[in-house]
């Protein structure tokens, strides 16, 4: 078998082009969840998880995508392996290894608020991973796409808020009213999509989560009937025991201060 350089640029133009596109709501179901991995594909109308998983035979990448509407999390990985096994007319200059993952998760929520409620609901969607050039990539070698929406109108989640993911832990926020104690209808939806090439990682198997702080009184249930997100996690221990000696010491400090005046 020959090889020409413009076979890899037609691959690499393929690649390029097939980008893992956005993970989106199955029109006409109140509730789902799909993951796609490669090649693999799960979930789908109705369901309220969905995992994937997909490795190729020469060991050079890996994908994995999985969902849940019990926690409101996904999760997406695709790795490309640094020291690949390329067939012999291929060089880690001529060849491209890619793979990519994505998953999406949607719910139909009804909340009822408390009777004369005037509090509001706070959420937040949160998101922790990492992207990692590859040492043969062009470019960064990856992608990493989130997508999120949370509201009362039934076709929003068709046309959700889109962000580029980078390395760390990013959030988005919002809130929802009270009215007067009548039930509010929420379609909650959250996406990611991640691909990886020619020795790169984008890892979000770290999670992106949905937190809400549901107050004293507020009810709620779900189309699925797992939706059971995770309150909004309370500052650790050291946390507050270092924001507590940071109180303590601006006491000090102005105890001092007035008695210095005097």
């Amino acid at each position: 078998m020959s090889f020409h350089p413009s076979h890899a640029l037609t691959a690499l133009c393929l690649f390029t082009l097939s980008l893992p596109s956005l993970a989106a709501v199955l029109q006409g179901s109140s509730f789902g969840a799909t993951a796609e991995a490669g090649s693999v594909k799960a979930g789908g109308w109705y369901q309220s998880t969905a995992s994937a998983s997909h490795g190729s035979a020469s060991g050079n990448t890996e994908a994995s995508a999985w969902g849940s509407s019990e926690s409101f999390s996904v999760h997406a990985r695709a790795w490309t392996s640094e020291n690949p096994t390329l067939p012999i007319y291929c060089t880690v200059y001529t060849c491209s290894w890619q793979t990519h993952a994505s998953v999406s998760v949607w719910d139909t929520v009804t909340i009822t608020p408390a009777a004369n409620s005037t509090e509001t609901l706070d959420y937040r969607f949160a998101i922790d991973g990492f992207r990692k050039r590859g040492p043969w990539a062009y470019g960064s070698g990856t992608t990493a796409t989130s997508w999120y929406y949370i509201g009362t109108d039934a076709n929003g989640w068709y046309t959700p808020n889109m962000r580029t993911l980078g390395n760390g832990k990013m959030e988005a926020a919002g809130t929802v009213e009270a009215r007067n104690g009548q039930p509010i209808t929420l379609y909650v939806y959250g996406a990611l999509s991640v691909s990886a090439r020619d020795g790169a990682v984008a890892d979000y198997s770290h999670t992106m989560s949905f937190h809400w702080d549901l107050p004293p009184g507020w009810t709620y249930t779900s189309a699925s009937g797992h939706f059971s997100p995770v309150a909004a996690p309370v500052p650790e221990p050291a946390s507050m025991a270092l924001m507590a000696s940071g109180l303590f010491g601006l006491a000090v400090l102005h105890r001092r201060r007035r008695s210095a005046a005097r």
